[in-house]
């Protein structure tokens, strides 16, 4: 006659191990022993008794306690046990941290805050991860300003984690930067989904046609003022050759903010009517870049994101 197998209990937490907590909630064979009121402040599911994951009724209490088993990853839900319970736990990141750094810090909170509707610590994850990936022109502009460099394996990173924890307002940026990825290393990509790597390599060439003629018209199809005081048009067409067209082509930045107006050599009624061109471009560029990648609107995003 057989013998039933005895299942080993799980192992404590031993920093997340209250003698007055009440709730013990097993992940992966680690048990936390925390408070329920603590659950019940920050999570709506755990508030919500329709919704809060149950004790098995097969599971034996622990020291009085009900034991809850959770259905994720140790590594994201321990660090969403530093969140909550160390008030500091965000210091821990420097003002200077790479994007890496910040995704990797970030990106287990944000995923079980998702799932179990802890809505501030998921706002905190959005706003950390924002300072690389802007949702308005004028964090777009800091962000340039600045000078960072991103790094093509941590973009890919990026999109993924912003699909499966519906952060939405991460997107068009982070494919907006993909342009600057060839086109084979896309295609080669392990991360990305099909359907995302179609939206990078179709959007890099939208993009691309959208400098030309939104952004930048002004580098390639000039168009002199109406009040033009010396003969502008036969001197611009000199700004843009055909080797440089080509390296904006295969890695198009039409939100660039173009700088070197001297380098045009036209008169201040041309230069006047040019500056004007690009800023509004621009600002209609931004306006419409979500819908660029196939995600609606920018407003449409933030309705989405936070419902």
């Amino acid at each position: 006659m057989a013998t039933a197998t005895r299942q080993e209990p799980p192992s404590p937490n031993t920093d997340f191990w209250f003698d007055d907590g009440s709730i013990v909630l097993v992940v992966e064979d680690t048990a936390f022993r925390i408070h329920q009121s603590i659950l019940d402040k920050h999570s709506d599911v755990f508030a919500d008794p329709s919704t809060a994951p149950q004790s098995r009724k097969d599971a034996d209490s622990i020291e009085g306690c009900p034991v809850v088993h959770l259905n994720d990853s140790l590594a994201d839900f321990t660090d969403v046990m530093k969140a909550l319970y160390e008030p500091f736990h965000f210091d821990k990141l420097s003002s200077e941290a790479d994007l890496s750094t910040l995704i990797s810090f970030v990106a287990g909170i944000l995923r079980i805050s998702t799932k179990y509707k802890l809505h501030r610590l998921r706002q905190k994850c959005i706003a950390v991860l924002q300072t690389k990936f802007p949702s308005t022109l004028e964090g777009c502009d800091a962000l340039l300003a600045s000078g960072y460099k991103y790094v093509s394996s941590t973009i890919v990173r990026a999109i993924p984690l912003a699909r499966e924890t519906n952060v939405s307002e991460l997107l068009p940026w982070a494919f907006y930067i993909s342009a600057n990825i060839s086109t084979d290393a896309l295609l080669e990509n392990p991360i990305l989904s099909w359907r995302d790597k179609a939206l990078c390599i179709a959007g890099k060439n939208q993009l691309w046609e959208m400098q030309k003629s939104m952004t930048h018209r002004f580098l390639f199809d000039f168009s002199k003022a109406l009040t033009c005081q010396h003969a502008c048009q036969s001197r611009l067409p000199q700004s843009m050759n055909w080797r440089r067209a080509e390296e904006l082509r295969a890695s198009p930045h039409p939100l660039h903010l173009f700088e070197d107006w001297d380098s045009l050599k036209v008169c201040a009624k041309c230069l006047e009517l040019v500056q004007l061109q690009h800023q509004k471009g621009r600002e209609q560029l931004w306006k419409s870049l979500p819908s660029v990648f196939h995600l609606g609107s920018w407003d449409e995003i933030q309705k989405d994101q936070n419902r």
